[in-house]
């Protein structure tokens, strides 16, 4: 028994055979070389500070929404890779809005004590 013979697609076929080449986001930037001036920080791209492992507990919609948010608009401008990226800029914007209005537009001082944990006051 001999194996079929192999056919390329004709000129009026469907297939096409043309390379479609799409950009891959790595997280690597690219060189910085005198052409290509350093680029400057974006909400997708917060400055490098080291990160900890935080628990908190979200509202199920809320955090579902969330992650397709993240799923939909990772690959465009502004839009976030990750949840973790998502909820660092929404704390960074929640944070300068308080600011403004409750600390006379001056940026909290981070907290060097403790922190309460437990249930809020008045629960």
């Amino acid at each position: 028994m001999s194996a079929p013979e192999r056919r390329r697609p004709g000129a009026n076929s469907p297939i096409r055979l043309t390379a479609n080449v799409e950009p891959v986001r790595t997280g690597v930037e690219a060189p910085v070389t005198p052409e290509s001036p350093r680029r400057e920080s974006t909400p997708a791209e917060p400055m490098k500070e080291a990160t900890i492992p935080t628990t908190v507990a979200l509202r199920e919609g809320l955090k579902r929404r969330a992650q397709t948010a993240v799923l939909h608009t990772a690959a465009l401008p502004g839009g976030y890779r990750s949840f973790a990226a998502l909820v660092d800029g929404a704390l960074e914007r929640e944070l300068e809005r308080l600011a403004n209005e409750h600390n006379g537009s001056v940026p909290f001082e981070p907290n060097a004590g403790g922190f309460r944990t437990g249930r809020p006051f008045g629960s």
